[in-house]
């Protein structure tokens, strides 16, 4: 019951979150820890979503690359859910109606007093010919479970060419995106498969690994500094970094540049960028605008127009910061973001009054580019290397995994993948 309301005036709010990514997920633990107890009982919740797991994303291309099990990343959510109560509906959804209040999913209608929209994103081909039909993303599970099975297939070609006397034609892996995923999964491949060249025997030919990105710098949002000690990291490991280089067309062997140049390849990976769910795309109603794909909300992640309509993650276009700068389509937004929308709400019906509206506060940037190499950029810019930064980033990522099975089955990979035992499983 909201302040000031009289018992007879009383009617149990519905509120819906679509996505249980790291944007819904965040707001639904957040919700229920500022809840009051004795309002817990007066609020109807009700999480949506296709999956009853939480993918832990960063991790993905450790899948890719053998050094985690692709079921240790991914973290029940369904039973947490119905646990403090509320509901959760394993199910596609189809379509929003904001006039009507009404989700539509494959098992039925949905009706909502205060509706969350955390649907996450899918990857983008930027409609480039080939890429959809031959390129592997790396954006779901099965994703990275494909790419690591990729890389195993190749070896294994390899070396029955090369018993059968033939000269193998040269293994050369692209990474095709210059973000965080990108930089990490090319950062990652060189011990990869400098261990499975002697498990298949082909340790006498060294695989060529190529990062291809479009703009001119590695991860634009960072700084040049940043950039430049990233480019070298990866040089120095044995990855050629192909910068301010166009995908023109993808092939079931190759790779075509802008500038002309083919790069032969049969394992072309992608992770060039993402574009928002269809339900956002198809998303329309007065007064609502989008900016690149993300619904443009206000200071408190509302859709202008629809002020029981919120909007979280990569799904949201949210103001500028005091600096100018649109928080970025990354996990440490939408955890911030859901975080903040769960206190906001739970505060509204705990008091009745309104929040301050939502500041993102900036974590800086760490990447793992290999066993014991790692880089981080502080929020204050002070940027770290080397061991230190590698060992900074496995840390805090153990720290918000959420349930201790999953940390326990994560640290035991991350043990074992530091002494050389990264998982060599073909599982198609």
């Amino acid at each position: 019951m909201l302040a000031g309301e009289s018992p007879k005036d009383v009617r149990k709010p519905r509120i819906v979150v679509l996505g249980t990514g790291f944007a819904g997920t965040s707001f639904i633990e957040s919700f229920n820890r500022t809840l009051k107890r004795n309002h817990n009982k007066g609020v109807d919740l009700v999480a949506v979503n296709s999956r009853n797991y939480l993918l832990f994303a960063p991790l993905l291309y450790q899948v890719a690359t053998g050094q985690v099990y692709e079921h240790h990343i991914s973290i029940p959510v369904c039973c947490n859910i119905r646990d403090h109560g509320h509901e959760f509906l394993e199910t596609e959804v189809r379509g929003i109606n904001l006039e009507k209040n009404e989700v539509e999913t494959a098992d039925g209608n949905v009706s909502y007093d205060q509706l969350i929209v955390a649907l996450g994103t899918d990857s983008n081909d930027f409609g480039i010919e080939g890429v959809s039909k031959y390129a592997i993303s790396l954006k779901t599970l099965k994703d990275g479970e494909h790419i690591r099975n990729r890389i195993l297939e190749s070896f294994r070609v390899a070396t029955q060419r090369l018993h059968a006397g033939d000269t193998p034609a040269e293994l050369t892996f692209v990474v095709v995106g210059g973000g965080a995923s990108g930089v990490e999964l090319a950062g990652s491949l060189p011990e990869y498969l400098k261990i499975l060249g002697k498990d298949y025997g082909y340790s006498s030919i060294k695989p060529r690994i190529i990062l291809v990105e479009a703009q001119e710098q590695l991860m634009k949002n960072i700084s040049e500094k940043f950039s430049r000690k990233l480019v070298d990291i990866l040089r120095n490991r044995g990855v050629e970094v192909l910068l301010g280089a166009n995908v023109k067309k993808v092939t079931k062997n190759s790779l075509l540049l802008g500038d002309g140049r083919v790069i032969e390849s049969e394992n072309i990976f992608w992770t060039a960028g993402v574009k928002s769910s269809p339900i956002v795309s198809s998303l329309g109603g007065e007064g609502l605008g989008k900016k690149n794909g993300r619904i443009i909300v206000d200071g408190h992640l509302r859709i202008p127009g629809f002020p029981n309509v919120y909007v979280l993650g990569d799904n949201a276009y949210p103001a500028p910061d005091g600096k100018g700068v649109v928080p970025p389509q990354t996990a440490a937004v939408a955890v911030q973001e859901g975080k903040y929308l769960g206190k906001a709400l739970a505060f509204r019906i705990n008091s009745g009054k309104s929040f301050s509206p939502f500041r993102y506060k900036d974590p800086g940037i760490m990447l793992s580019l290999g066993r014991f190499v790692g880089l981080c950029q502080f929020s204050n810019g002070i940027i770290l290397s080397g061991f230190s930064a590698w060992f900074i980033w496995r840390f805090i990522h153990l720290v918000k995994i959420s349930t201790v099975k999953n940390k326990f089955e994560i640290l035991s990979d991350w043990i074992f993948s530091s002494f050389g035992k990264e998982i060599v499983i073909h599982t198609e």
